[in-house]
């Protein structure tokens, strides 16, 4: 037996990154890896400029991902007032006001894509050089130093993360000890007349994680979403296995 901590995240509008180019920002239709490990580190209080401690974190976990409802894209054409690169860096401002204040101002323009009412429930388990525990990551969820939000700090989540950690012999059995969506959420309304989600994106496990899948195999994925240099917004590639459950989850219901 293994154990898995189990999240739900939930946001009336979320943005999950995809590979940015000129001045299109994209939205995966799912959690990314990137994401996720933003979410458990500003939980945790680690600074951005702290290196050591988000190689850590991505190095000690591994994170799986139940699509229970994609949600409905949204596009929105954004302007932004900033300053030069070169005007951050030297000033290194805490505040907008100091950043408007650093130097010549300029506008930017993009166009960035968000999901609505988009619902997944995650799962994570500790590899052999993790750093925090499992309960360690459950309790700093539960009383995040830094406000946890869906990928933009814009998006506020929109029901508690609700972590727990649950014990099983495989990926699959964990996700299937989760309902989709929390009481008080209404999951019926977000995925309307299709199944309620079956389908998994994962890390490869490996050998030593000690359990299988468990998951009916269905695609392979190349996603760039491995942070390698958190100040730098630099990210790898990773391989993603997606599965399918052999049944649906129950739903959480409205309360």
């Amino acid at each position: 037996m293994t154990d898995f901590l189990l999240l739900t995240i939930y946001a009336p509008l979320a943005s999950w990154g995809e590979i940015a180019v000129g001045e299109t920002r994209g939205s995966w239709d799912r959690p990314s890896r990137s994401a996720l490990l933003g979410l458990l580190g500003a939980a945790l209080g680690l600074l951005r400029d702290d290196q050591a401690a988000h190689d850590a974190l991505g190095a000690g976990y591994g994170v799986a991902v139940r699509a229970d409802a994609v949600g409905a894209p949204l596009s929105d054409y954004h302007t932004t007032q900033t300053t030069g690169a070169a005007a951050v860096k030297r000033a290194r401002p805490r505040t907008r006001a100091e950043l408007l204040a650093a130097g010549e101002r300029e506008t930017i323009l993009s166009r960035r894509a968000y999901r609505q009412d988009a619902l997944a429930t995650v799962a994570l388990w500790a590899r052999a050089d993790a750093r925090w525990s499992l309960e360690g990551l459950a309790d700093a969820l539960r009383r995040p130093v830094f406000v946890p939000y869906a990928g933009r700090k814009a998006n506020a989540l929109g029901v508690p993360l609700a972590p727990e950690i649950v014990s099983a012999a495989t990926l699959a059995d964990a996700l299937a000890m989760r309902a989709v969506g929390p009481r008080g959420l209404d999951a019926r309304r977000l995925v309307g007349d299709r199944r309620w989600g079956t389908e998994v994106s994962h890390d490869m496990i490996r050998p030593d994680d000690g359990f299988a899948s468990g998951l009916q195999p269905f695609r392979r994925e190349v996603r760039r979403d491995v942070p390698r240099h958190r100040t730098r917004w630099q990210f790898d590639e990773r391989i993603v296995d997606v599965g399918l459950l052999g049944a649906a989850p129950q739903p959480g219901g409205a309360a």
